[in-house]
This record gives structure tokens, sequence and C-alpha cells, in this order.
């Protein structure tokens, strides 16, 4: 009867303990099918007067105010911070993305530069995730996230998160 019982507690032991690989990150993990998809979706739809709002954070330089873009014919007319995070900050020194399109190249972008990281001989990150949300009518990127997994402890390391929202088609 010992025998059972500890045979027992050590498989509830085992299946209980904290095991990281489970949710360890290794390589690339990015869903290009959905982002193909979404991206084709949102080009089809031809919105060229929108307005939408943003907010970035990251590990790096922490939480950013909310800013607002007011898109005309595809293009940034003009951006500004909401008037509740009034900063005297220049809206430049700020990440932002100008236009859905520029959200879109930033994502593209992002998954070939840490790509080529985790292929590097040279590279302590050992995986980055990217996990996105997109707009089920318009398609376009409502939430980012990207997270990085390193071999060695890493201080900060990859944390970004975009949340775009407040999405208006203007005529």
């Amino acid at each position: 009867m010992k025998k059972i019982l500890l045979l027992l507690i050590s498989l509830i032991l085992i299946s209980c303990s904290d095991s990281n690989d489970s949710d360890e990150i290794v390589g690339l993990n990015f869903d290009q099918n959905a982002f193909d998809q979404n991206r084709e979706l949102w080009d089809e739809i031809k919105i060229s007067n929108y307005t939408f709002s943003q907010e970035y954070s990251s590990l790096s330089i922490g939480t950013q105010p909310k800013l607002t873009s007011i898109v005309l014919n595809s293009e940034l007319d003009s951006m500004f911070i909401e008037p509740k995070y009034a900063y005297n900050t220049p809206i430049e020194e700020f990440t932002y993305y100008g236009t859905v399109d520029d959200v879109f190249q930033y994502i593209e972008w992002s998954t070939g530069y840490y790509e080529d990281i985790i292929n590097s001989n040279q590279s302590n990150m050992k995986g980055v995730e990217f996990a996105i949300t997109y707009d089920e009518t318009y398609h376009y990127p409502t939430e980012i996230k990207i997270r990085g997994n390193y071999f060695e402890p890493v201080y900060g390391g990859l944390s970004v998160q975009i949340i775009i929202s407040d999405f208006e088609v203007n005529q």
C-alpha cells in the first residue's frame, strides 16, 4: 500500500511541476497565412480616408500616450496626442504608424528582422512569437503582441504591444 501511495504522490508531483517547456517559443511563431489573407482583404476594401488610434508599449520604452491618425487619400494627413494624455514631448519622438498600411509593413519588416536574428549564430534569441488579432469587418490589425524567448536571461527583452482602436471610415 505504501508503494502505491508513493507512486501516486510521485505522479502528482511530476504532473504539477513547473515546466517552462510547454510555452517555450522556438523559432518564428507567426501566422503568415492569416497575415496575408487579412492584408489582401484590407487592400481589396480600398479605404483611403479614415481615422484610428494607437497605443504602443514595450519593455524598452514603456507605454506611450494614445495617438490618433487622420488618413486622407491613403496618406497620413495629421496625428495628435489624445488630450487626456497631453505631454510636452514632441509627437515625432514617439513610435507610431501613420496608416494601416504602415502597420502591416511594420509587421512584415519585424518578422523578417527577428527571423534573421534567430537564425544568426551569434544571437541569444531562441524564438519570437507574433500574436495578432484582426478586425472582422475591415481586416486591419487591432492588436499586435510580440515577445521574445532567449537562451540566457535577458533584462527587459523583446515585449511589444500595439493596440489599434477607434477606427472610423471618413467620407
